[in-house]
């Protein structure tokens, strides 16, 4: 397994500051990867680890892909500009209608969203699969503090026991992490591993405040 050295920073004191103003504000305006972004209020709001994923996935015209929590869309709205077509899902309802309204900004056709918890509403095969999960195992109590809480690691764990009846062969999974001090950070590997996968590449980004890394996991089928 890759070894990741755990930073100082204890993320949940941060998330819970965060999810108390994206719980009442309103719409706000942001740029990321070069794009013009609206962020509606209850979405997570973009920063560097969405434009470490939108930089570091690697797609064919040909190829499909499918994100698993599209969030405000930026991911795939830059990925649809280079696939033949992709899927976004998200648990929270409000970013798919967040998705919906930066892919129509931009003029990406290509992509489609819709609410599904993890995998329960997808259909068909893809040859990339992009995860950028909720990071802190923390107890939940809707669906927009799932933007940062995965109770028990349950959403993390699903991913990875499911993701295979999606993934084409040869596929690729590309899985955001980082370094909190209060994560298990070996989780993904052990998960991957379980589910028949190996690590292929890390890709690696530090926060705007440099209190903490963020990553890009990219994973292939043993």
């Amino acid at each position: 397994m890759a070894i990741l050295e755990t930073s100082n920073f204890s993320a949940i004191p941060s998330q819970k500051e965060r999810l108390a103003e994206r719980h009442t504000t309103e719409p706000t305006e942001t740029t990321c990867c070069g794009m013009a972004i609206r962020v509606f209020g209850g979405v997570y709001k973009t920063s560097a680890d969405t434009e470490l994923m939108a930089e570091t996935v690697q797609i064919a015209p040909t190829q499909t892909f499918l994100e698993i929590g599209c969030g405000v869309g930026v991911i795939s709205i830059v990925l649809g500009k280079k696939a033949l077509s992709g899927v976004g899902v998200d648990i929270n309802n409000l970013a798919i209608e967040n998705s919906l309204f930066n892919a129509k900004r931009h003029n990406v056709t290509n992509v489609s969203f819709f609410k599904s918890d993890i995998f329960n509403d997808v259909k068909g095969k893809f040859d990339v699969i992009v995860c950028n999960p909720p990071y802190s195992d923390h107890p939940a109590a809707d669906n927009i503090e799932k933007m940062f809480w995965d109770p028990d690691n349950e959403m993390k764990r699903r991913f990875f026991k499911e993701v295979n009846t999606f993934l084409n062969e040869n596929g690729r999974i590309y899985f955001g992490w980082a370094n909190f001090a209060d994560l298990d950070l070996q989780l993904p590997f052990r998960l991957a591993q379980e589910a028949g996968f190996e690590i292929e590449d890390i890709y690696s980004k530090l926060s705007p405040k440099k209190t903490c890394t963020f990553y890009v996991l990219a994973f292939k089928k043993v």
